[in-house]
């Protein structure tokens, strides 16, 4: 696997000069980072993108690590040949038109597998958009450069997806958000040799790492999932389509999956502590609450600090709904509260922190956050914000007290949207996950809902 993800040469079958083709911003992609040890494969042309264009398969000046093939299905099982017999032994097909149109793209899929059997090659896809390399700038997929230069961040969150053109759309999504930074992102399509095993195996090995985020539509081996998830020692995000009748259908016409029982998966899943989403923005906010919380320890009692009576009790309520609880606050926190609160209030949580404010200043804010941090009855802490352009700087200052705790911490933001990617931006670089909803928030921090120990 290493070699598909971290390569030194690469060839690309198929690639184009025109550049509104995916087979030109394969080699753009590629040259960024590869340089003159990208080879464009294609019997029409003598250059693309400032590199030699060679007409076969045959004819490259090395055997590249891998290479990548676009060019319609019918072309691909002699491509495969061609790539045999120069002795490549990584091939990663992103031409759709397999297994996922039915019978006859069956019989075509099983064509290439035989194939590379034959020549003992592993086969990445096809119906894929390929692999991303956050940490080295690897774009080996059909993406326009436009897209994702200037804003791939390297970070500790790899994506497995079992799909092509959803995988391009949460990257650009993660990219031009910023929602996290990303190590590996890896699009298996049809999985008709490499599957979401092989790269899990890999990435128990891959220090850069630190949560895997995977869509999947089936299980290609469980046991081998099994295994290598316990490997892991990684926290998992699991998205999973296919689970009702007519959504494994669907699955199979998308990339020829055959789901199993859901009832089945489920307890499994929950077996190997899988975290599940069920949607995919819900799917990305718990991978970035477990890359940005990653050792720290929590349990169901939270602490709600607010500005608004109201959201405190909507809190509650998403909470409650979750089986977690409203922490009971220590007397030592009572009496810590009681300096900012105006005398005729007595602080209990959620913690209505405005008529503090209005009392003591917004320097209350600190004082009740570090008194929740400091509480042992709160295992998390929800933090509601207001933020418009006079007070966003302000709002960083007092966050600081959060920096770097042991505890779980999130953000409800609420105020002018025009400043909350600043102070998303902020927040999170202490280690505290923001979040625009009260349900997202209350969501991230259910994932350490269990009883301390």
């Amino acid at each position: 696997m290493r070699k598909f993800i971290e390569p030194e040469s690469v060839a690309i079958i198929g690639a184009s000069a025109n550049p509104l083709k995916g087979g030109n911003a394969l080699v753009a992609n590629m040259k960024e980072v590869l340089g003159k040890r990208v080879y464009p494969v294609n019997p029409s042309h003598k250059e693309i993108c400032g590199l030699p264009c060679h007409s076969e398969v045959t004819g490259l000046p090395e055997v590249v690590d891998f290479a990548i093939v676009f060019v319609p299905p019918p072309a691909v099982p002699e491509v495969l040949e061609q790539c045999g017999v120069k002795g490549i032994k990584r091939v990663m097909i992103q031409s759709a038109g397999f297994a996922e149109t039915g019978a006859e793209g069956l019989a075509l899929q099983d064509q290439c597998t035989n194939i590379a059997r034959k020549y003992a090659m592993r086969i990445w896809g096809p119906n894929c958009m390929g692999v991303v390399n956050g940490r080295t700038g690897m774009v080996a997929s059909f993406m326009r450069p436009e897209i994702w230069k200037g804003r791939l961040k390297p970070g500790g969150v790899s994506l497995i997806v079992q799909s092509g053109l959803l995988s391009a759309g949460f990257i650009l999504q993660i990219l031009s958000e910023g929602y996290f930074g990303l190590s590996k992102a890896c699009s298996i399509g049809n999985r008709c040799d490499v599957n979401e095993c092989d790269l899990l195996e890999y990435f128990s090995d891959d220090p850069e790492t630190e949560v895997i985020a995977l869509y999947l539509e089936s299980i290609s081996d469980a046991g081998r999932f099994r295994r290598a998830i316990s490997r892991l020692q990684r926290p998992v995000v699991l998205l999973k389509g296919g689970l009702s009748k007519e959504g494994a259908r669907a699955a199979l016409s998308h990339t020829g999956s055959l789901a199993g029982d859901g009832r089945l998966a489920e307890g499994f899943f929950r077996q190997l502590g899988i975290h599940r989403a069920w949607d995919f923005i819900e799917w990305m906010d718990l991978a970035k609450a477990l890359v940005l919380w990653q050792g720290r320890s929590g349990g169901h009692r939270m602490a709600i600090v607010t500005f608004s009576g109201a959201s405190g009790i909507v809190s509650t309520d998403h909470f409650i709904r979750r089986g977690m609880a409203i922490a009971t606050l220590s007397p030592a926190t009572i009496e810590k509260l009681r300096t900012v609160y105006p005398p005729w209030m007595e602080p209990r949580n959620p913690v209505d922190i405005w008529p503090a404010v209005e009392r003591s200043g917004r320097e209350a804010y600190a004082v009740a956050l570090e008194a929740v941090l400091q509480d042992p009855e709160v295992d998390g802490i929800f933090v509601h914000i207001y933020v418009d352009g006079s007070l966003l700087n302000e709002v960083l200052a007092f966050l600081r007290t959060l920096e770097g705790c042991k505890k779980p911490a999130a953000i409800w933001v609420v105020g002018d949207s025009a400043y909350f990617r600043t102070l998303r931006d902020g927040a999170e670089r202490m280690g505290i996950a923001v979040y625009n909803e009260i349900e997202r928030g209350v969501r991230a921090l259910s994932l350490f809902a269990h009883p301390k120990k």
